[in-house]
């Protein structure tokens, strides 16, 4: 057999495998379009009364969608608390915060000094009053040291005790940040990337150390249920996740990650939900099918009965940089970044058990080549792409007018709308919650002899 009819066979065979992916790839969008009808919307039924009680026809309706109930989000890191640029620009697209930087080392520097004070006037002065109430807390516990402060993984002043107080102190860390925060929305990263990590008190060790020589599982587990379980005995309410990375690739981390959960869940261990970091392998230049996504949701998702937040995500628009995996070819650009940038969200909004996606990083001065925003605070082809989505494919906008027994009828995503009826010179404005899993009926009175 010739090299020439060999790389004939190669070239085809590669065509070949190049029309099925693309062919699974179309059925799982299809599958996703049909979830997101499905899944992501519900049915309402508004009812306009007389204060007699009596039904009220050809009242004109219109609703209007002000939020989501998903939770689309990215980073607030100190640094910006006073940027009016970045957080204009982080409110015009997205409705769920990660609060960072929550890890120990920059959280509490100084000794017996938690910076919550700091926090928490970002919360109630500027989040709150902005309509964004939703927040995510990374992270509790990470056994990474890669610097001093501020960029400290651990603060330093930990290393002058012993290991017995060290593990005290962990615990103490953790009660006290769940008690503060226990007046806020807020779902806890408890435990980050603890397959990649050193098991924690392994001081010795490299931080990454189970990249090249992994823990067993026994010595991994005790100490990630120790703080999943602290964290709820601080505050049963709370939402307890945790979280890593290179899971959506097959590989030795998603079967450990995977064991992980499985072994926490059949303990019976707090654990609300699956934290799944989506920038690895390769820092965002891996682009995922959806078939390998797909698999993802319904390992972490589906088998486990927990709802998955992706945590970190971002796609790479470097036009230097090749695009990884075997889904796509060619190089990364601001366009092929919107593509698979949309393609993801698509995807998982499409499952149902993702609840969240965190996209990692607003601009181009924060992540590389990988913001939506570049460094101007302009916006890149990616968050056109997003905003599109979120706030016009995403969003319901409904009018009509009331039929004979006084209803209003329409189905949209699920959020918050604001209802504008009108009956000739009267106008009423309400404001009504679409929610999954509810009713979703309003009954409102009409008093037509008022102007």
């Amino acid at each position: 057999m010739t090299d020439r009819y060999c790389n004939s066979l190669i070239v085809l065979a590669l065509h070949i495998l190049f029309i099925v992916s693309s062919w699974a790839s179309a059925s799982v969008l299809d599958d996703a379009a049909r979830n997101i009808e499905k899944y992501r919307k519900g049915n309402a039924v508004i009812e306009f009364v007389s204060p007699d009680g009596d039904p009220i026809k050809d009242v004109e309706v219109a609703v209007e969608q002000t939020s989501h109930d998903f939770l689309f989000g990215n980073y607030i890191r100190p640094r910006h608390y006073n940027n009016t640029q970045y957080l204009n620009r982080f409110k015009e697209l997205f409705n769920f915060i990660e609060l960072l930087e929550f890890n120990w080392g920059q959280y509490e520097p100084d000794e017996g000094k938690p910076l919550l004070k700091e926090r928490m006037s970002f919360i109630r002065n500027w989040c709150m009053p902005n309509g964004l109430t939703r927040f995510y807390g990374h992270m509790l516990v990470w056994t990474r040291q890669y610097d001093k402060y501020p960029r400290s993984g651990l603060p330093m002043w930990l290393f002058n005790y012993n290991k017995t107080t060290q593990y005290r102190l962990l615990k103490e860390r953790i009660r006290r940040e769940v008690t503060d925060y226990k007046d806020i929305d807020i779902i806890w990263d408890v435990v980050n990337e603890a397959v990649h990590c050193r098991v924690w008190g392994d001081w010795n060790k490299d931080s990454y150390i189970q990249n090249k020589f992994p823990e067993p599982l026994e010595r991994i587990v005790p100490y990630v249920r120790d703080a999943l379980t602290w964290a709820h005995q601080a505050n049963p309410d709370a939402k307890l996740l945790i979280n890593d990375y290179r899971v959506i690739v097959e590989g030795n981390f998603r079967r450990r990650y995977k064991q992980l959960i499985d072994t926490l869940i059949s303990d019976k261990t707090p654990l609300s939900a699956i934290g799944i970091q989506a920038h690895e392998p390769f820092k965002g230049k891996y682009w995922y099918s959806p078939e390998e996504l797909w698999r993802t949701y319904e390992l972490f998702g589906s088998q486990t009965g927990r709802p998955i937040y992706i945590t970190e995500f971002f796609y790479v628009s470097d036009e230097s940089q090749q695009i990884r995996g075997n889904y796509r070819r060619g190089n990364w650009s601001p366009d092929s970044q919107a593509d698979a940038v949309e393609e993801f969200y698509r995807v998982s909004f499409g499952h149902p058990s993702v609840e969240a996606i965190i996209y990692f990083g607003l601009t181009d001065s924060d992540v590389v080549q990988c913001g939506l925003l570049d460094e101007q605070y302009n916006p890149k082809p990616a968050w056109y792409r997003l905003k599109k989505l979120i706030w016009e494919e995403w969003t319901t906008e409904a009018t009509g007018r009331t039929s004979h027994d006084g209803t209003f009828r329409f189905r949209g995503f699920f959020g918050r709308y604001k209802v504008t009826a009108r009956l000739g010179n009267a106008v009423r404005k309400f404001n009504i919650h679409l929610e999954k899993n509810k009713p979703n009926r309003w009954i409102f009175t009409l008093n037509l002899t008022e102007n």
